[in-house]
């Protein structure tokens, strides 16, 4: 629970990205639409989630809309793409934002701990 707090936005990343693998394992039959529609409902979620445990509250927010956004564009606007391909878009764009994402935010739980 520590690593959560005091690392949200990669833990929102792993989260995302655990659901991708999921999603793309084939463990469920959703079609391409309802893999982007979940993903992307995750991918904002987790973005006003994660948005209260930083100083910097536009960047989760803002990448979680890219991310729920680029999701549902591949879903619904690419032709005979298939739950795979969606989920390892997510994946891939998640990983890529989360990282930029991790080091462009301050995190209020361990800029405290450097304060004291």
């Amino acid at each position: 629970m520590k690593f959560l707090k005091s690392y949200p936005f990669l833990s929102a990343t792993f989260i995302q990205a655990v659901l991708a693998f999921v999603m793309a394992a084939g463990w469920f039959h959703p079609t391409a639409g309802q893999t982007g529609a979940i993903e992307a409902a995750a991918a904002a979620v987790l973005a006003v989630l994660v948005a209260p445990h930083v100083k910097e509250t536009v960047v989760p927010l803002a990448l979680g809309a890219v991310t729920a956004i680029g999701t549902l564009l591949v879903a619904f606007k690419v032709p005979h793409v298939s739950v795979a391909e969606v989920s390892t878009f997510v994946a891939a764009l998640t990983a890529l934002l989360g990282i930029q994402g991790h080091s462009a935010v301050t995190n209020k739980l361990l800029d405290a701990g450097r304060r004291l």
